[in-house]
């Protein structure tokens, strides 16, 4: 006998992304998912900016196609981990089975959520289960079919700008999820919580989805669920303030206290070489700004908060987490001589050494 269609509240959180609602909508529009079983949610993270206009717009544009729509409107930028979660709260609330998050610069596919909910209930033991996320621009090439999570605390996209041809046909485990078009069943969120809303708009997946490792779950990707993703890598100097501030926050917070003391020779001398490259690249003042962040008393009382909650989670130690990572830095947008000649070389030789050291 078929199992009963899941709830699934739909999430789109919205930070000035007026211009992108018309396609969203459209696509939204076109879902195959039973419209009783489905609940659409809107968060608008910037006031005036035009988006709560445009989509009530279209909710009238597509009433016969869409279920009703609930906006949210914290009257801050509460980021994507802050956005999700306010949605994320009402679903528990409110008797929803799965939560799929969906950013706003994306179009989704027809029978998209049928395959993402179709993986989910065949896999159980799923914590998030990824869409296969493909260009905007050019739906021939991959943008992610799952995303890599490096040693150090680095995240990119898996399969970036490769051909759609070479995508996994199959269901597949993956490191953790993209938050751009992610499965994540409540009982999950339950278990270990929310998004991190102090990591507010970098690293906050992937902070979820080594949680999610880490409590025993996997991280899938549903390859038949299809998301295309406008995607665009922001040039905006301010969030390599962020991604460095939680990248160093998530190894402090995830790893085992022996896990982090072995780990500081190579955390300390990757620093030093990013500090370089912020020099290099114009954004020293970022990173500076982001070092000081770790002088504040209230960052170490966020930590050790942060490591009691993943002492409560956990269930897999730590080296097997790192047989999960990587030590090279392949992405497309990030990809540099220097990186792949000096940097991915020593960052091999110090995760084979770590992977013999960590044995807890």
């Amino acid at each position: 006998m078929d199992e009963p269609v899941p709830v699934v509240d739909l999430i789109i959180v919205s930070y000035g992304h007026a211009r992108f609602m018309d396609a969203l909508f459209a696509s939204l529009a076109k879902l195959q998912y039973p419209r009783d079983k489905w609940r659409l949610h809107v968060v608008i993270n910037k006031d005036g900016d035009g988006t709560l206009e445009a989509v009530r717009k279209l909710e009238q544009k597509y009433s016969s196609a869409l279920p009703k729509m609930m906006v949210h409107e914290p009257h801050a930028n509460k980021g994507f981990a802050g956005g999700n979660n306010m949605a994320m709260i009402w679903s528990m609330r409110n008797a929803g089975q799965y939560v799929y998050l969906l950013n706003p610069d994306t179009e989704i596919m027809p029978d998209a959520l049928d395959e993402v909910v179709k993986v989910a209930q065949a896999h159980p033991e799923a914590g998030s289960i990824q869409s296969l996320l493909v260009r905007g621009q050019n739906p021939n090439l991959v943008n992610s079919w799952g995303n890599e999570l490096h040693f150090l605390g680095f995240g990119y996209c898996g399969g970036d700008n490769v051909s759609i041809d070479k995508a996994p046909h199959e269901v597949k485990e993956i490191t953790y999820a993209s938050g751009a078009g992610v499965l994540i069943p409540t009982k999950t969120l339950e278990k270990i919580g929310l998004l991190d809303e102090t990591l507010h708009s970098y690293h906050e997946d992937l902070d979820f989805g080594w949680r999610v490792l880490l409590s025993g779950q996997k991280n899938l990707l549903a390859p038949k669920s299809i998301v295309r993703h406008h995607y665009e890598f922001s040039r905006s100097i301010k969030k390599w303030e962020f991604m460095e501030r939680n990248r160093i926050a998530v190894v402090l917070k995830n790893y085992s206290l022996p896990s982090v003391i072995v780990l500081l020779p190579a955390i300390f001398a990757t620093d030093m070489a990013i500090w370089a490259f912020s020099v290099k690249g114009g954004w020293l003042k970022e990173k500076f700004r982001a070092s000081c962040w770790f002088l504040k008393p209230s960052t170490w009382r966020y930590i050790i908060n942060g490591r009691r909650q993943i002492r409560a989670i956990r269930r897999v130690p730590d080296w097997m987490m790192l047989k999960k990572f990587t030590y090279k830095i392949e992405y497309q947008e990030l990809k540099a001589g220097l990186a792949e000649k000096i940097a991915n070389p020593f960052w091999h030789a110090l995760y084979v050494s770590y992977g013999v050291i960590i044995r807890w």
